[in-house]
């Protein structure tokens, strides 16, 4: 196990629709700047490069789909990237899978998770361009193990749900990506000033809050970031370690951390009660921010709950009826 990884969280100012081959370009610049700076891994947000919301072929505008052109980023690099897409699904027509993907320092996708719970089609719209609202739900959980770590991810708001953290927790996940899509314009649900402005940072921190409780309660890292996509964006990024937000930026740029995985090891092989007696040596004492063992804190007996039906539960399987699109 390595002792420490430098890592890079990109929230870009993002381009759509037409325009989103830009995107691409401004990846491998981002990469490149990344790993001049050392960082090991960079972490792109929610269908960023692409494509996403512009054309499925980028256009005309590009040698290489962005995906490959990431791969040859990672291989020139000798680093690790974080990316997503949008692919289309072979079998419904007008269908598509929200895909995110690890790529390895030899260019090799390791990772190519579907989201698991997409959200319904008239977000996916907004998000995505008009004709795509219908992205199928992935049915795998996995963790892919790299040289760096154990790296699960869960797209944007899947880190609202416990269970799927929990669940790559103990896949043995150390660190969890959740790239994030983020406010392509102004909305109701966006906190404003008194002047109509979006307060600065507002929607990140929300995934902040949440990220901080998905870190402690299952001794994890979580890191986040969102596409930037107008001036005034209520998004960012975030780097959350089991005590404390470690990095993270409001607004465009690049968040830069040190993941001390000696320092997550030893919190999840501990309890608490090793940690109860006072410190002989206030000079060499680092507090504990959090509760060690937590991970291993549990009574699967108790949940049987968890894995029942919800008859209020979203149907990510409606488009089964009809399993064609007009």
């Amino acid at each position: 196990m390595i002792r420490s990884l430098k890592i890079a969280v990109v929230s870009p100012n993002a381009f759509r629709g037409d325009e989103e081959y830009k995107n691409a370009k401004m990846a491998v610049e981002y990469a490149n700047k990344a790993a001049n700076k050392g960082a090991k891994l960079v972490c792109f947000p929610e269908g960023y490069p692409g494509p996403s919301s512009g054309p499925m072929n980028s256009g005309g505008n590009l040698s290489k789909s962005p995906i490959e052109m990431m791969r040859d980023s990672a291989m020139y690099h000798g680093i690790y990237i974080s990316c997503g897409n949008l692919e289309e699904s072979l079998e419904i027509k007008g269908a598509y899978y929200l895909c995110h993907k690890i790529i390895s320092p030899k260019g090799e996708i390791l990772e190519n998770y579907k989201r698991c719970q997409p959200t319904p089609p008239v977000l996916n719209a907004n998000l995505y361009n008009e004709d795509r609202r219908h992205i199928l739900p992935g049915n795998e959980l996995s963790v892919v193990d790299t040289e760096i770590g154990k790296i699960g991810i869960i797209i944007c708001s899947e880190l609202y749900v416990p269970e799927l953290t929990r669940v790559k927790m103990l896949m043995g996940a150390n660190i969890i990506l959740n790239p994030i899509g983020g406010s392509t314009g102004k909305y109701k649900a966006q906190p404003y000033d008194r002047k109509g402005n979006i307060v600065r940072g507002s929607k990140i921190n929300m995934f902040r809050s949440i990220a901080q409780c998905r870190a402690a309660e299952n001794i994890v890292y979580v890191i986040g970031s969102a596409n930037i996509w107008f001036d005034g964006s209520p998004w960012g990024s975030y780097v959350a370690s089991p005590e404390e937000m470690i990095a993270g930026l409001d607004g465009e740029g690049i968040a830069y951390a040190t993941l001390d995985m000696e320092r997550l090891n030893y919190l999840k092989r501990s309890w608490i009660e090793d940690d109860l007696k006072a410190p002989l040596d206030l000079g060499e004492y680092r507090p504990i921010l959090c509760q060690p063992g937590q991970n291993r804190d549990r009574r699967p007996e108790l949940y049987s709950k968890l894995v029942e039906a919800q008859a209020d539960a979203f149907n990510f399987s409606y488009y089964i009826k009809g399993r064609e699109f007009s």
